[in-house]
């Protein structure tokens, strides 16, 4: 859907990902001293093997590894960059919360002052 948008548009495609912020005392005292840099390394790899992969050569595209909340890094992201639409997807959930958006999906909806996109995932 990303894709399709970005070209319909010619518009830059920025894939983002998140990882914890491993920062705080609390939470870094029980990780190696180096785990927050090889995990943003390791994630950045994959997202550039995916990257690599699934998008076209000839698409605009980037990508980014951001630090901390998901939903705070997502709108902060799109801040920077001046996204004027921000694509994500809802996993399937059971039951109830088939009906209603995950917290991360739910927050960058409620807070972005861009247009959101959720796109459900069928499996």
């Amino acid at each position: 859907t990303a894709i399709a948008l970005a070209r319909q548009n010619r518009a830059r495609l920025t894939l983002l990902s998140v990882t914890p912020d491993f920062g705080t005392t609390l939470v870094a005292g029980y990780f190696p001293q180096d785990f927050a840099a090889e995990t943003r390394k390791a994630l950045h790899d994959r997202l550039q093997v995916f990257s690599e992969t699934h998008l076209p050569a000839d698409l605009d595209s980037q990508f980014i590894v951001a630090e901390g909340k998901v939903w705070q890094a997502i709108l902060t992201s799109a801040q920077e960059l001046g996204a004027d639409l921000i694509v994500m997807a809802s996993h399937k959930r059971p039951k109830l919360e088939q009906i209603l958006l995950g917290t991360n999906a739910m927050r960058v909806v409620q807070q972005a002052p861009q247009s959101v996109m959720i796109v459900r995932n069928p499996r």
